[in-house]
């Protein structure tokens, strides 16, 4: 409609101008005959001469209206027109979206620049040539035959499909085609507009991931707490079990066992804690940590996702290497640089990947020239693959957030950009370099701190003598966590009192009020949890020792307004017994 109006709009303006023509002509004709009236010249000339004099008369008059009202008119509308044409001309040309136009028989008769730069087609190579060039083969006869359906019965088809580039590679667009319509109603040709979905579905999957990774974390916490409930029981009844054991002088073999099974307990549990650290995202204070320490645990995690036909090599130099860092975090961006070696590796036949720590001076140093830390020593970490390598256009590519040579689906694009950004923020550098076909090397470089202790295990706490024996009152409501905490307390001489959630505690120790020396109290619990529990016990024992147990990673928002006072403690669960011990003397001596 609007094409038409348009249509009319320029037919008036041009029926307009033919009836000033026809106008001027007659004026200037009547002009002419009533001077000839007037001179009598017709008179004394020939019919020939007339006719010539009559010529040029008419031209005279008519030329300047003419000129004024009918040819200047033409000609602006035709300049208007003009800059019109061209400037749609160039905004075709320059668009962000591809466009294409096609005959009816669907011969191309123009492309932009954007299809150019989003199929790898030259103009050159596209008019005269067909759609169906770019087809996929994703897409079925029956989704093509919708699509004509849909054009030749509404004029338009609006959807996403997936089509080929001239390098072979696939990638989504969403397509908008309309037919336009002629005088006769007719296609006269049809106009597409798409739209290059790669980086979009990209920041889909990666947003699509992280879901999955709060999911994940979601999931990882509720197992974690559970679990480790179950670790405190079996550790402690272990323990429990180990302490009638050498009573009983039992065989040193079923002393060795229950020990072990103490042992395994506590690994179990270390590594739940690094995969709860791993899937969630959370604020971590800085500190002094053994690089050396966090590679190797990093490196245990990393291995629990990488195929047994991969070989992971680890070499961790003997010297004390100690950063400044948050523990977590330079946890996650090694294995995140590990799960990168490991796709690489995936399809490689040699698959391995080394991992090497080792100081060096920054002024022996190798990326120096390109390295801003400014310190005296540095810890450099190497992690070299066997796989395909990164193509060199790529690897100033590789740091970008979303960025990734995976195929849509596989991955997020977000490991080495978190990795760099972590380096990054702990004043380190991330160099990468890459050969293709043969492997890639990536080298960071973590200034160290200095440190009064050698990186060697701490040596095991040794049971704490019991200086003065008390009621204590234990609040889990977990059953099995609960008898066993009260066995192994039990064990040490002190009488109990169990509470099955914060509700009970507060019943219970009302009525043990006089008797109660300490409070062990789990923090999640149904009806009442027990930091609110023990801040109404408070009200009347402002000086109420406790000590807090979790399944989860201390949950400080919870418990900063009782732990900042100093006669409140924090296990998280499994504990070994030799720290309860210490923990329960340490604050019944305190208030004894």
């Amino acid at each position: 409609m609007k094409g038409r109006s348009f249509m009319d709009q320029k037919n008036f303006f041009y029926l307009h101008c033919v009836l000033r023509l026809a106008i001027i002509i007659l004026v200037a004709e009547i002009l002419a005959m009533l001077l000839f009236d007037i001179t009598g010249i017709t008179a004394s000339l020939s019919q020939l001469a007339e006719a010539v004099l009559d010529g040029v008369l008419l031209v005279v008059l008519s030329a300047y209206p003419l000129y004024l009202f009918v040819y200047k008119p033409i000609l602006k509308s035709f300049k208007r027109d003009q800059q019109q044409i061209e400037m749609l001309a160039e905004a075709l040309q320059g668009a962000g979206e591809s466009v294409i136009i096609t005959r009816p028989n669907g011969e191309i008769i123009y492309v932009n620049q954007a299809f150019s730069d989003v199929t790898g087609y030259s103009q050159q190579e596209a008019i005269g040539n067909n759609p169906n060039m770019l087809q996929s083969g994703k897409q079925d006869r029956h989704f093509y035959e919708r699509m004509w359906a849909s054009i030749n019965n509404k004029g338009q088809w609006k959807g996403e499909l997936w089509n080929r580039r001239k390098n072979g590679e696939l990638y989504p667009e969403a397509l908008d085609v309309r037919s336009i319509p002629g005088e006769d109603g007719s296609t006269k040709f049809l106009v597409g507009v798409f739209s290059d979905l790669t980086e979009q579905k990209r920041v889909e999957n990666a947003l699509l991931q992280t879901q999955k990774l709060e999911a994940v974390g979601t999931l990882v916490g509720g197992v974690a707490h559970n679990f480790n409930n179950l670790l405190a029981a079996i550790s402690g009844k272990a323990y429990v079990a180990q302490v009638k054991a050498k009573k009983a002088s039992a065989p040193e073999a079923v002393i060795e066992n229950l020990d072990d099974i103490q042992t395994l307990s506590f690994d179990a549990s270390h590594l739940v804690k690094q995969l709860l650290a791993f899937a969630r995202e959370s604020q971590h204070d800085k500190e002094k940590v053994s690089l050396t320490r966090a590679v190797r645990e990093a490196v245990t995690t990393a291995q629990i996702g990488i195929p047994e036909d991969v070989e992971v090599k680890l070499d961790l130099s003997s010297e004390p290497m100690t950063i400044w860092a948050d523990q977590t975090h330079i946890k996650q961006a090694i294995i995140n640089l590990i799960n990168n070696a490991r796709d690489a590796v995936k399809n490689c036949p040699t698959k391995a990947i080394h991992v090497r720590l080792y100081p060096t001076a920054s002024e022996n140093c190798g990326n120096s020239n390109a390295c801003h830390i400014h310190c005296k020593n540095v810890a450099t970490l190497e992690i070299k693959d066997t796989g395909t390598g990164i193509n060199s256009s790529d690897l100033d590519k590789i740091f970008e957030p979303f960025f990734t040579t995976k195929e849509v689906g596989q991955g997020t694009g977000l490991g080495l950009s978190t990795a760099h950004g972590i380096i990054t923020s702990h004043n380190g550098s991330i160099h990468v370099s890459s050969t293709f076909s043969r492997g890639t090397s990536f080298k960071i470089c973590l200034p160290l701190v200095e440190s009064n202790k050698t990186e060697q295990s701490p040596p095991p706490i040794k049971p704490v003598p019991l200086r003065h024996s008390g009621t204590i009152l234990v609040a889990d409501d977990a059953m099995e966590v609960r008898k066993t905490v009260a066995s192994v307390l039990a064990s040490f001489g002190h009488n109990v009192i169990q509470a099955n959630d914060g509700i009970d505690a507060i019943e219970k120790f009302y009525a043990h009020q006089h008797e109660i020396s300490l409070v062990i109290s789990d923090i999640v619990m149904p009806r009442m949890d027990g930091v609110d529990s023990v801040l109404e016990m408070r009200k009347s024992y402002p000086e109420l020792p406790v000590i807090f147990m979790t399944g989860y990673d201390a949950p400080k928002e919870k418990t900063r307004k009782v732990l900042d006072n100093e006669t409140s403690m924090l296990l998280n669960k499994p504990f070994k017994t030799d720290e309860l011990s210490k923990l329960v003397n340490k604050l019944i001596n305190k208030n004894g």
